[in-house]
């Protein structure tokens, strides 16, 4: 049976965690992005007025420590990176400050993404705000393949 360990986790950690491919997402079960533009925008909103935002369940599997798969939070994750990628806008036009992030800044100096030219970007205050919000993160160890689709299953249909 798998363990349930919670563990808040900063947005830094998370993107850290996906620049070096820790973060896996399953095809097999998860639905495709499906996001519109101003949910991305709202969620990016809430963070930077630090309001709750929903647990993300991630599943560390026997054999691959250190890596986790995305059980529930794809959606948001997903935005979050696309984010701090300068991929959209906050709903008042400013994009993510990558010169207050070298992490970011790094992944774009190495062609990794290609930033967004928009002038209008958050200063480093708001930078660090969304940067160092921390998600509650509950981790599924030694999980096994059966018990993640038991749990995907029920987190998207009857809770």
């Amino acid at each position: 049976m798998a363990e349930l360990t919670p563990q808040p986790t900063s947005i830094q950690s998370l993107y850290s965690w996906y620049s070096e491919n820790k973060l896996y997402v399953n095809r097999r079960y998860q639905r495709k992005l499906v996001w519109t533009l101003t949910e991305k925008q709202r969620l990016i909103e809430s963070i930077l007025k630090r309001y709750p935002i929903p647990a993300i369940l991630v599943a560390e599997r026997d054999g691959t420590p250190g890596t986790y798969e995305i059980i529930d939070g794809l959606q948001r994750l997903h935005a979050i990176v696309s984010f701090i990628e300068t991929a959209f806008s906050t709903l008042d036009g400013k994009v993510f400050g990558l010169s207050h992030f070298p992490t970011a800044k790094s992944r774009a100096d190495e062609g990794k993404f290609i930033p967004s030219d928009c002038d209008s970007q958050l200063g480093p205050k708001d930078v660090t705000t969304l940067l160092d919000y921390t998600f509650a993160l509950t981790v599924m160890r030694s999980a096994t393949e059966a018990e993640v689709n038991d749990v995907f299953g029920r987190i998207n249909t009857y809770g």
